[in-house]
């Protein structure tokens, strides 16, 4: 079987230019917890997460939470996010994102999902544009 018979058809993105806090409200209203980056072609250029945000804002935080010791503190969060707020997500995106093909086999999809411990993963065509994304639950639904 196909990736592009179990994905979801999803062109949920944002382009490169786009400030952080516009990438926010796009990452609360699509539910998601990454959006791919496309460019004026649709073609996939990166990807962005939440996790990539608090890492801009708090660099060294996940590094830091390995320690028993180690209190966030949402105050300092707040001021940092809204200290990069207006700055463009091009800043913090990860570029050449993992994704897969319309016409990659979905054992491939899962192995690629289960192996980089991601959610979800961007699926093109043939030419890069986005054309979708295959989640975990797709995967869970169709070996079902």
């Amino acid at each position: 079987m196909k990736v592009h018979e179990i994905m979801t058809k999803d062109l949920t993105s944002v382009e490169s230019d786009i400030p952080i806090r516009e990438l926010i409200f796009v990452l609360d209203n699509s539910r998601m917890p990454n959006v791919p980056i496309v460019d004026d072609e649709g073609k996939l250029v990166g990807i962005i997460s939440e996790k990539d945000l608090i890492r801009a804002a708090l660099p060294g935080y996940f590094e830091m939470l390995h320690s028993a010791s180690f209190i966030p503190d949402m105050d300092q969060l707040a001021r940092k996010l809204a200290d990069i707020a207006d700055e463009p997500i091009s800043r913090y995106m990860r570029p050449d994102p993992l994704h897969v093909s319309h016409e990659d086999d979905v054992l491939q999809a899962a192995d690629l999902i289960l192996r980089q411990g991601v959610k979800n993963l961007p699926v093109v065509d043939g030419e890069m544009h986005l054309i979708g994304r295959v989640k975990r639950i797709d995967l869970l639904k169709h070996f079902v």
